[in-house]
């Protein structure tokens, strides 16, 4: 099974809950109340910039820009919004479909540089980890954020929530209202060209055992 290296004991995101405390304000901003949607986007708007930093990397020049667009897209998807997922799985989704596509746009911009990432804040952790564990960590991010970029968008999003955000299956299954075993299934594609990739690249090699 899909395994990931983490950083920190602590949860990046919230599990969804029976009460969603944000239903109300997001029922009351989708229909049209300015107050709401102003509190929302400020309870939010933390989970929006790390969605952004794992996605695109927190040295991104972008970083802050691409993070307003992501809670533009997310105020006007609220209209849509049918309490299928809980707001916070809703606002993740919305975040990361804006946040990938701007990195597909600049990486393809720059694809002749083909420069090495750079060591990011956003992966750092103020708890001591081992070396050897931290860099595992960010190889396998950064390994997942390259394939995300070649991916078919389904599996991409499925590895990204998972690998990039460190969502679990149930919760990935949730924040797409799609069922459980096709989530597996689009991970497993996703996960044997991860597995090819990292087999072809000396440095990853570690990781194989991550991904069995």
């Amino acid at each position: 099974m899909l395994r990931v290296v983490r950083l920190t004991s602590e949860r990046p995101f919230p599990r969804a809950t029976v009460e969603d405390e944000l239903l109300p304000l997001a029922q009351a901003a989708g229909d049209g109340d300015v107050a709401a949607l102003r509190t929302l986007l400020t309870c939010v708007g933390p989970q929006i910039l790390r969605v952004v930093r794992r996605v695109v990397g927190a040295q991104h020049p972008e970083v802050e820009d691409i993070a307003q667009e992501c809670a533009v897209e997310f105020a006007n998807a609220l209209s849509r919004f049918r309490g299928e997922s809980s707001v916070s799985h809703f606002c993740s989704r919305v975040a990361l479909g804006v946040a990938m596509n701007k990195r597909r746009r600049h990486r393809a911009q720059k694809r002749a540089w083909d420069r090495a990432e750079a060591v990011e804040a956003d992966d750092a952790d103020g708890h001591y980890v081992q070396p050897d564990q931290h860099a595992a960590a960010r190889a396998s991010v950064a390994l997942a954020r390259t394939l995300c970029d070649e991916l078919p968008p389904a599996q991409a999003e499925v590895l990204a929530l998972h690998c990039v955000l460190g969502y679990t299956m149930i919760e990935v299954a949730a924040i797409c209202g799609a069922p459980l075993e096709t989530m597996r299934s689009r991970l497993r594609a996703a996960k044997s060209v991860l597995m090819a990739r990292a087999r072809a690249e000396p440095r990853l090699s570690e990781l194989l055992e991550d991904l069995r």
